[in-house]
């Protein structure tokens, strides 16, 4: 059986693969689906044991101010749906990291993930700290 420290280092693997292949524009011939990635992560799978502290608060206020942040600077209709495996990323690695998103409906979820993910698209991971400093400081 393999060590702690062992298991820990494979989840880091798999998540830097997960997100090398979905940044990569041109993948290689022989690298896996985003895909099949994702369907190998799960969300217990990914606390590395840092993580950032995030407060408790509503899928309401997580989803306006995520909108309002990736809305910023865009007109009305110009954002556009964001990549599956984007969406998927932004539920795996923010949305059900959420400390309070155990109280969330499925749809108010959904609505969050897709809203994060449109962050990451437009900003990467700055997208995800402005929406962490955007809940600090309402709070």
């Amino acid at each position: 059986m393999p060590s702690e420290d062992d298991q820990r280092a494979e989840r880091e693997r798999k998540a830097r693969r997960l997100i090398s292949h979905l940044l990569d524009e041109q993948p290689s011939a022989d690298s896996s689906s985003a895909e099949l990635w994702l369907d190998e992560l799960r969300p217990d799978e990914l606390d590395f044991g840092g993580g950032l502290a995030v407060p408790a608060a509503r899928a309401a206020e997580v989803i306006a101010a995520a909108e309002s942040l990736a809305r910023r600077g865009v007109g009305r209709g110009q954002l556009g749906v964001p990549p599956a495996e984007l969406r998927r990323l932004a539920q795996a690695l923010v949305v059900d990291q959420h400390p309070s998103a155990a109280g969330w409906t499925p749809a108010e979820r959904r609505s969050a993930a897709h809203w994060v993910a449109l962050l990451i698209e437009r900003y990467g991971e700055d997208g995800v700290q402005r929406l962490l400093l955007a809940l600090t400081i309402r709070l």
